[in-house]
């Protein structure tokens, strides 16, 4: 529809990538207009490409249903202005640059640029403030594109209290945090998930460290002049 944001999304047929989908259906500001997925995926309507896996509660989106799923590839979305991403951490990185530097705003679920210091890490009801590090970033890398990351689910739920103890209080000197996380947020089928039962895993890999560095740096302040 005229008048609304062109969006793309980037690992469109995955569980992020679906939600994307789904929120984005009757929106009043953007419309979907190219979905990408895996080589596997592309040169499938995107029911096609997602049948007998879409998690979804509701419908696929007709629009969407009859699109061709392309690759990843920025040269297959020159008509976004805004990119969605939901690819996996493991290809991330290298897709969601090459799309902020042909010009796009990216927002991006994956893990690679949340350490950038020129990537906002951003939960809106905390720190949007945050989102003033984009021109720092586009002025930086000479794009008017630029990318902004979400947190770790951990870190998201966690920060909203945090700030508001730490508006109330001042610094907080030690936070005692325990997760207890799903088995698989990647939308894995029922049957494999049996191998868990009877099982206690107390470590996640990786999880600590993010909590940990991502909570400092969304509760943070920004001096722009700092930047590197």
């Amino acid at each position: 529809m005229s008048g609304k944001i062109r969006v793309g999304v980037l690992g469109a047929t995955g569980m992020v990538g679906q939600r994307f989908i789904q929120l984005m259906d009757g929106h009043p500001y953007f419309e979907v207009v190219a979905v990408g997925a895996s080589p596997r995926s592309a040169g499938k309507t995107y029911a096609e490409a997602v049948a007998g896996a879409w998690k979804m509660t509701t419908p696929i989106p007709a629009a969407v249903a009859a699109m061709i799923v392309a690759t990843c590839d920025a040269a297959h979305f020159v008509d976004c202005r805004l990119i969605f991403s939901g690819l996996d951490a493991s290809v991330a990185g290298a897709i969601e640059t090459a799309h902020a530097a042909a010009g796009r705003y990216v927002i991006s679920n994956s893990k690679n640029h949340r350490r950038d210091p020129l990537v906002p890490l951003v939960v809106p009801t905390v720190n949007a403030a945050h989102l003033a590090v984009v021109a720092q970033q586009q002025q930086r890398r000479a794009t008017p594109g630029w990318i902004v990351t979400n947190a770790n689910c951990s870190t998201t739920a966690m920060v909203v209290p945090l700030k508001a103890l730490q508006a109330a209080f001042g610094p907080l000197r030690r936070v005692m945090v325990t997760t207890l996380q799903a088995i698989s947020g990647g939308g894995y089928p029922g049957v494999p998930s049996m191998d868990i039962l009877g099982n206690v895993v107390p470590y996640i890999s990786g999880e600590e460290e993010k909590i940990e560095w991502e909570t400092g740096k969304i509760l943070g302040g920004v001096e722009t002049a700092a930047v590197a």
